[in-house]
C-alpha cells in the first residue's frame, strides 16, 4: 500500500493518474523494446521461462492479505475469492500452466511470507517503495494514489484536509499509509492539535469505527475509495487531493529473478491481447492500467 513522502503528493483527479504516473517512472527505450518481445511469446514460451522447482511443483503460491475490494475480497457467507488481483494473478497462473494458491495473512507478514520461502510472490495491493526494495523484487502492474474519505454526517464541519486536525483518521494496520498520514498531519497541523491515527486491521472494521464516531475519516487508495462509493451510494465524500501518485507491485524475493522475469512476459502478453485491461474494467480500474511494467520503479 501507500508511500509515507508526502513531499510527492499531488493535486490529481482520477483522469489525470494515468499522465502523472506515466511522467513520474518513465520506462527507458531498451525496457519498452524487450517488453514488445515478450508480448509475443506463447503460453508454452512462457512456461519455458519459469524456474524448474516452480514448473515441477506445478502451483504459483500467491501471499494475499484480505479484504480490500476490489482488489482482493470475498462476499459475505462465500470463501469465493474476487477482485482485480486475483483475477490478474489467476490469468497469469493459467497462462503458465500452474495452479494458484493463495495464502492470506495479516498484511505485517507479507515480506516475510516471500523472505522465508511460505510463498513465491506478494500480489495484494502492496505497494513499490524504496524501502522495501532491498529485501523485494517488485514488477509494477496498477497505478494507485492515496485519498481520504468522509462521512457524509461531517460533510458541514470536515472539508478540508485541515479540519482533521485534532480528529480521528483510520488507516490500515501495517501499511505505508501510516507513515503517509503522520507526515500529512505534522505538515498540516498544530503540534498541539495534530490528528489522531488509529490503526486498524480490516476496512470493515474501520467502517465500523466510522459508524461509531470512534474516527471521522479513513485513508486508503483510491481505489478502494471508488468501489466504496459505488458499493455505498452518498454516504461518504473525499477531501483533500489525490496524494502520492505510485505503483502496486507484485513482490518477489530477491533471488526469484527467473520466476519474476516469467510472470512480468505473461502480464506483457496479457496487455497486447487486451486482457490485461479487460480485467481492470470488471472493477471500474481501467485508468489504472500501466503503460509498461517496470521493475522497481517505487520511489
Amino acid at each position: 500500500m501507500k508511500s509515507s513522502n508526502t513531499s510527492r503528493r499531488a493535486g490529481l483527479s482520477f483522469a489525470r493518474l494515468a499522465v502523472a504516473t506515466a511522467l513520474a517512472f518513465g520506462v527507458p527505450g531498451s525496457l519498452a523494446a524487450a517488453s514488445a518481445a515478450e508480448a509475443g511469446k506463447s503460453n508454452e514460451q512462457l512456461r519455458e521461462m519459469l524456474p524448474a522447482n516452480v514448473r515441477d511443483a506445478g502451483t504459483m503460491k500467491v501471499v494475499i492479505s484480505l479484504a480490500y475490494p476490489p482488489m482482493e475480497y470475498s462476499d459475505a457467507g462465500s470463501t469465493d475469492l474476487k477482485g482485480a488481483d486475483i483475477d490478474l494473478a489467476k490469468e497469469v497462473a493459467d497462462r503458465l500452466g500452474l495452479k494458484i494458491d493463495f495464502q492470506n495473512v495479516e498484511f505485517s507478514q507479507l515480506i516475510t511470507s516471500v523472505t522465508t520461502g511460505r510463498a513465491d510472490m506478494i500480489w495484494t495491493a502492496f505497494s513499490d517503495i524504496a524501502k522495501r526494495q532491498g529485501q523485494l523484487d517488485f514488477i509494477d502492474y496498477f497505478r494507485t494514489g492515496n485519498q481520504i474519505f468522509v462521512p457524509v454526517a461531517y460533510q458541514d464541519s470536515i472539508k478540508t484536509v485541515q479540519d482533521l486536525c485534532g480528529k480521528t483518521v483510520s488507516v490500515a494496520t501495517g501499511t505505508s499509509w501510516v507513515g503517509f498520514m503522520e507526515g500529512l498531519s505534522k505538515e498540516t497541523c498544530d503540534a498541539s492539535s495534530p490528528m489522531n491515527l488509529l490503526q486498524i486491521g480490516t476496512l470493515g472494521e474501520q467502517l465500523m469505527q466510522l459508524k461509531q464516531d470512534r474516527a471521522q475519516a479513513v485513508m486508503m487508495g483510491f481505489e478502494g475509495v471508488l468501489d466504496l462509493q459505488k458499493q455505498q451510494p452518498d454516504k461518504f465524500y473525499t477531501i483533500g487531493e489525490l496524494y502520492d501518485p505510485g505503483n502496486y507491485g507484485i513482490a518477489f524475493a530477491k533471488e526469484s529473478t527467473q520466476l519474476r522475469d516469467a510472470v512480468k512476459a505473461t502480464l506483457e502478453a496479457m496487455k497486447a491481447d487486451g486482457t490485461y485491461e479487460e480485467i481492470l474494467d470488471r472493477y471500474g480500474l481501467k485508468q489504472a492500467a500501466m503503460e509498461d511494467f517496470t521493475i522497481n520503479a517505487g520511489k
